[in-house]
């Protein structure tokens, strides 16, 4: 056992996660960004929102200028417990608001439920919502999200993907290109898909949310299966926003759209 795995892993000690405080005197938004994505993603939101809100970005760990621990579960907890101690030194105290994207918006569900009094607003940009297959009523919705998962489970078996392979995939998938690019983000990428979003309990955890949610996807988001979203506008306190010809990325178009919402 090397002294990180003991430090990091068996004492429990955080790792420090790569923070960047934006200022601004307004409101605080805390930003989370996507699977084998970086804090880079936000760079349209911030800028749109940057007049209005003090904004706090965060890179998750195993991604962006984050640690990257190679014998690390990345697990669902473990993402969480690091970016609660990341928090911890960038914004202590008071109410702030939540922004998710994709992967980031499983763990800003999470986090929302564990601190409710401190989560204000909760935004969920592109959440991959996929529930138990056999709890999707519709038959077109469940074989999407059954053929997610096959495609899911293929990128984590098949580790050593070629470059032109990935190209090929990413007309399917979204994926970021620092996950063939850099190697040491493939490990934190497979363990990551694998337990939190194949493994996501998003459904139970919106349902405990105490702040009100507001979810966005895009028309043409390439990971996004509408019925399984749209499901989720019958709770209470969630609304559903569709953005039509959106893809998956912060384009500035989304970043004006979740600029309007906070703003109105």
């Amino acid at each position: 056992m090397t002294f990180d795995q003991f430090w990091h892993g068996r004492l429990g000690r955080p790792y420090r996660l790569y923070v960047k405080d934006h200022g601004g005197n307004g409101p605080v938004v805390v930003l989370l960004h996507g699977i084998a994505a970086s804090s880079d993603d936000w760079r349209e939101v911030v800028a749109a929102l940057q007049n209005d809100y003090r904004i706090i970005t965060i890179d998750l760990l195993g991604f962006g200028r984050s640690p990257k621990p190679q014998w690390a579960s990345y697990r669902m907890e473990q993402h969480i417990r690091h970016v609660e101690a990341a928090l911890a030194r960038a914004y202590p105290r008071g109410k702030f608001i939540l922004i998710g994207h994709s992967l980031g918006s499983l763990l800003a569900t999470r986090l929302s439920r564990r601190h409710p009094q401190r989560v204000s607003r909760l935004l969920l940009l592109s959440p991959p919502v996929y529930p138990p297959l056999q709890t999707i009523t519709s038959q077109a919705a469940r074989r999407r999200t059954a053929l997610y998962f096959r495609l899911y489970k293929f990128l984590r078996l098949h580790p050593r993907v070629s470059e032109r392979n990935f190209e090929r995939l990413k007309r399917l998938l979204p994926l970021p290109a620092s996950v063939i690019k850099q190697p040491l983000t493939w490990l934190p990428f497979e363990r990551t898909l694998e337990h939190c979003i194949e493994q996501q309990t998003i459904m139970a955890d919106i349902v405990a949310v105490r702040a009100p949610i507001d979810i966005f996807y895009g028309t043409l988001d390439g990971v996004i299966v509408p019925y399984n979203i749209e499901a989720l506008e019958h709770l209470q306190g969630v609304s559903v926003h569709r953005l039509a010809r959106q893809n998956h990325d912060l384009t500035r178009r989304y970043a004006l759209a979740v600029a309007k919402l906070l703003t109105d």
